[in-house]
């Protein structure tokens, strides 16, 4: 789960090109075309071509999921300085 996060993530900064995605976080090919197929299935990463490449973005899910893990991490902090 946290590999598929790391890759929304990824995403939702703006990387969309599959190389650059794989690279950031350090996957090989296949593992990283899994994960994308996973993703896409669930309705959270849309593929898209720009210039006959393929490129990946959020979607509306996709990014209000983000959402949803980047408060449930800020709140997991805030209870571990306590």
């Amino acid at each position: 789960m946290e590999t598929l996060l790391d890759i929304l993530t990824i995403i939702g900064t703006g990387v969309e090109k599959p190389t650059h995605v794989m690279y950031k976080a350090n996957l090989s090919w296949t593992i990283m075309q899994q994960n994308m197929k996973l993703l896409e299935s669930q309705g959270l990463v849309i593929p898209s071509e720009d210039q006959g490449r393929r490129i990946y973005r959020l979607s509306e899910k996709g990014f209000t999921l983000l959402k949803q893990f980047e408060s449930v991490r800020e709140g997991l902090m805030l209870r571990n300085e306590h």
